[in-house]
């Protein structure tokens, strides 16, 4: 993660390893598409970095965390606020950051939170529901942390 931080900008690696800034690919009200909770009105939050590179991607362009701008937690929480009560953190993939700090301030607003991840990285944050999608190139972990 330091690389990335480095890579995103000097002045934001602290921020960013702290997980008040991330880096902010597009974020998007919709309707939920798939799974459990499809129909759902859900605003996205779709986080910048990949690394692990499934050829079938769809979202490839997410992949390059320096081509989306370190963007603070604060300004991410209130916009989300704006649109719905059910948040979905996708990517990319979201746990190559700490998300502690956005699921913190997003519970404080008494949001739901989603997450769509490969498992890849340790679980970071607090979530009503997480989507794994399991990838034969990394496989999940299974230590959380703060």
């Amino acid at each position: 993660m330091r690389y990335l931080c480095r890579a995103m900008g000097n002045q934001y690696t602290k921020e960013v390893e702290a997980g008040t800034y991330l880096p902010l690919m597009e974020a998007f009200y919709t309707i939920q598409g798939e799974g459990f909770h499809k129909g759902a009105a859900s605003y996205f939050i779709r986080v910048g970095g990949c690394d692990v590179g499934c050829h079938w991607c769809d979202v490839k362009e997410s992949w390059d965390a320096e081509k989306h701008p370190p963007t603070s937690i604060d300004h991410i929480v209130e916009e989300a606020k704006k649109y719905s009560d059910t948040v979905v953190v996708t990517g990319g993939e979201p746990l190559m950051w700490n998300m502690s700090p956005l699921t913190s301030m997003l519970k404080e607003r008494q949001m739901k939170i989603h997450i769509e991840t490969s498992g890849a990285y340790p679980l970071s944050g607090e979530w009503d529901w997480i989507c794994l999608s399991p990838k034969k190139t990394s496989c999940p972990k299974t230590k959380s942390t703060p």
